[in-house]
């Protein structure tokens, strides 16, 4: 897989993007601190075989719900209308998803708000967004039987695909170790721990918990250098592995329901030395020092200043910016409304925005 769209009919879906500056921000978005039970008695296995459980892990038939909090605010794009964006930025975040896969290529998620419901259903050809707050339907046909597959299941709904990606690009620059053992939703589970090997990433280590029975992966956390305590993690928080009725993942648009076409989606770009995709974004560097730099559009522009007045203004080398800083990403909104983001200390920022 080469990266994941950050949009999904209009709803933005958590994923972990080609970068560690954007994965970062993606875990942490809906990330649970997963209440852990006695530490479980597995086999002793290598981190080598750990990673091969991951990258060979292919969806299971499963239901169940996955909690994410993080220990840190958000700037989402709803500050824009907020009256008071230094209020919206703090405090925490959390999000929960009920979850079903038939580990045949249908997988469905639905987070149940005060406001109603939003459901994604994921089928072999087909995809299916709907809203019932606002009555919308939205439909994209897929090519082959891929749905189970597909970047849109690899959404902060599915740990799985996440764990995965965070494996496949980030494992060349990391110590791996095997930090023994827990529970994850009342299941043995290994854990896998990525220490980066970058000297100013914020990131102290990323630990992945695998189920010691399905092999599949079940929780991510993030911790900041030098602390034991997650600033953000993900995974399941209930978990039954058995087979799902074929009902579950069938949807059909309700009696006055609008059904649209998808929208434009978000381009991406490759982690791998200094790329660029569309509109100008480009990454530069590699791995946990990687770091992002994202050109806005005119529309984006014009709600950036409710948030940059609620945060710290910066000397850059490009002028007076705006500092978004939290224990495992930093993010720079620069003069021109450029933003520059990494998992790296603010002198890895600095030196980026040097050479743009």
């Amino acid at each position: 897989m080469k990266g994941f769209n950050l949009k999904v009919r209009g709803k933005v879906l958590y994923s972990v993007p080609i970068a560690i500056a954007s994965s970062a921000l993606a875990v942490s978005v809906i990330a649970p601190q997963i209440a852990r039970a006695s530490t479980s008695t597995l086999a002793p296995v290598s981190p080598e075989q750990l990673v091969s459980w991951i990258q060979a892990a292919h969806p299971i038939s499963l239901n169940g719900t996955v909690t994410g909090i993080t220990s840190f605010p958000i700037p989402l794009p709803s500050l824009v209308k907020s009256s008071n964006p230094q209020s919206a930025l703090g405090g925490s975040t959390t999000e929960t998803y009920n979850v079903w896969s038939n580990g045949r290529g249908s997988f469905r998620s639905q987070q149940v708000t005060n406001g109603g419901e939003t459901d994604l259903y994921v089928n072999p050809g087909s995809v299916w967004y709907w809203n019932s707050s606002t009555l919308t339907a939205t439909n994209e046909t897929r090519s082959g039987s891929s749905g189970g597959q597909s970047g849109v299941q690899a959404t902060g709904s599915n740990p799985s695909a996440t764990a995965s990606e965070i494996v496949s690009r980030l494992s060349a620059f990391s110590t791996l170790s095997v930090s023994g053992s827990q529970m994850v939703a009342g299941r043995p589970a290994y854990t896998l721990s990525l220490t980066p090997t970058a000297a100013d990433s914020l990131i102290g280590s990323v630990q992945i918990a695998i189920d010691g029975e399905t092999h599949v992966p079940v929780q991510i956390q993030v911790f900041p250098k030098g602390s034991s305590t997650p600033a953000a993690s993900f995974g399941f928080n209930t978990l039954t592995v058995a087979p799902q009725p074929t009902s579950v993942f069938s949807f059909t648009p309700p009696a006055g329901a609008k059904v649209v076409e998808p929208s434009t989606q978000v381009p991406t770009a490759s982690a791998q030395g200094t790329s660029k995709a569309a509109s100008g974004n480009k990454i530069v560097g590699t791995g946990f020092d990687s770091v992002a730099v994202i050109r806005l559009s005119a529309k984006q522009l014009s709600g950036t200043g409710a948030i940059e007045k609620s945060l710290p203004a910066v000397a850059t080398p490009v002028g007076v910016g705006y500092l978004y800083s939290t224990p495992i990403f930093q993010a720079v909104i620069l003069p021109n409304g450029t933003v520059v983001a990494g998992a790296v200390e603010t002198a890895r920022i600095m030196q980026v925005i040097s050479g743009l």
